[in-house]
């Protein structure tokens, strides 16, 4: 539960200030362009802290939760400077900061996740994601609907923003108290990676082996890093453009794109519940690839769609809306069904004693891919007669879907309890070599 909560947090605070640029960029006149880049500041920042974090994960996993911790005071202090915030350059500043703390929860707590539930991670992934999704749902109609609805304006609902964080502290740590009376997992000394023995640490020296990290690059990982990079960019521009695309595209007013933003995301939300005990029946991969194809599907119909709406110069009408939002709803559950089965299929890919790393480096090349954000804002300012920017949504989803079938091929479609069996009986011949 407290992971769980932090999860909550980690998605209202770090995607605060994308989503008020909703109205910051009318204070600041501010194009798509330069709101993107706003907007991926903070993903910047994760690139290079990301991946120590993730080393810092594997090696200090006992006070994982303590560092998730850090994370969330820091995400919370940038709020605060966005209220002070004179021009847009201290606004860079409250985003760099923002950044560095959205930079510790998921390499540390994900990787948690999947060591601490085995077989039922699946199911633990999904539960979390929904939790995720809340802070996702939340921040939108709260931040919006304070800012622009009752007319506080971005700097006041930033300040409140902040002191609902400090309020909500000692909770967080009453919880993280308990919750590390209940964790069970500890690195196996030795593991076994195609058919080689690597040692995780010394007894004396207590020194990572790099080796371990390296055997972890195979094949499949490194294209399972790719897919997940590209994903990505579907899962920015979602909470990023949502709202403004209603806005812009469809004539509705801030507090109305807020709203179906949030309800886009709940849906999304409610997917990625069902796809982790889905998953867990089915095998991770087979849910994911069955999620890319609707992804797939989704993205051509909403490039159809805008396509004939920019072509034919169609009015705005309930219709049209309503068909917009059925589309973008879509798109989010088809998404996020993926999640799930994805966290849980990396952990069944990689060692889990260096699971936080590998998780890291992939966080960090997910930040790099945020300039997605900056292509897109970028297609969208330059008013082209056709809907480019769809296309690169449509990029990105094809892209994981034909990459996954070449993971099918080299791993096949396992159970995430076949899984574990063998990697149960792994450690179980590494034990008896031991012994003899």
């Amino acid at each position: 539960m407290t992971v769980n909560l932090f999860h909550i947090m980690a998605h209202i605070y770090p995607y605060f200030l994308p989503i008020l640029t909703q109205i910051i960029r009318d204070d600041f006149s501010l194009g798509y362009t330069q709101t993107a880049m706003l907007a991926m500041t903070s993903s910047l920042v994760m690139i290079p802290l990301t991946v120590l974090l993730g080393l810092i994960g594997d090696r200090l996993y006992k006070w994982r939760l303590e560092l998730i911790l850090v994370g969330f005071v820091l995400t919370v202090s940038h709020t605060f400077i966005m209220f002070a915030a004179p021009n847009y350059s201290i606004l860079i500043v409250a985003a760099l900061v923002g950044g560095i703390g959205a930079s510790i929860f998921h390499p540390m707590a994900l990787p948690m996740l999947s060591q601490e539930f085995g077989e039922r991670r699946n199911i633990a992934h999904s539960v979390n994601l929904i939790f995720g999704t809340i802070g996702s749902i939340a921040t939108p109609l709260a931040a919006i609907g304070f800012a622009a609805k009752l007319g506080f304006g971005w700097r006041l609902t930033s300040l409140g923003f902040g002191i609902f964080g400090v309020a909500f502290l000692p909770i967080l740590l009453i919880l993280m108290i308990f919750a590390k009376r209940e964790l069970q997992y500890k690195p196996q000394i030795s593991v076994v990676m195609d058919e080689e023995v690597y040692t995780y640490k010394r007894k004396r020296q207590k020194k990572f082996n790099w080796k371990l990290v390296s055997a972890a690059f195979t094949g499949p990982v490194i294209v399972l890093i790719i897919v997940q990079v590209f994903r990505s960019g579907i899962f920015r521009i979602l909470n990023i453009f949502t709202g403004f695309i209603f806005e812009d595209q469809f004539g509705y007013e801030k507090f109305g794109s807020a709203i179906i933003m949030s309800v886009v995301l709940a849906l999304g939300g409610l997917s990625a519940l069902f796809s982790g005990f889905f998953s867990r029946k089915t095998g991770s991969l087979k849910s994911l690839i069955y999620s890319k194809i609707a992804t797939t599907i989704t993205t051509i119909l909403i490039v159809i769609f805008v396509g004939v709406l920019i072509a034919t110069e169609a009015p705005e009408n309930v219709g049209i809306l309503s068909v917009a939002i059925i589309l973008f709803s879509l798109l989010s559950i088809t998404f996020y069904f993926g999640n799930a089965p994805f966290n849980s299929l990396l952990a069944e890919c990689v060692q889990l004693e260096v699971l936080s790393t590998i998780n890291g480096i992939m966080d960090s090349a997910m930040s790099v891919f945020s300039v997605a954000l900056v292509a897109f804002g970028m297609i969208k300012d330059q008013g082209y007669t056709f809907p480019y920017e769809f296309i690169l949504i449509l990029v990105f989803a094809v892209v994981p879907l034909l990459l996954l079938f070449y993971v099918k091929k080299k791993i096949g479609l396992k159970t995430p309890e076949e899984v574990e069996r063998a990697r149960t009986i792994s450690y179980e011949k590494i034990n008896a070599s031991k012994s003899e």
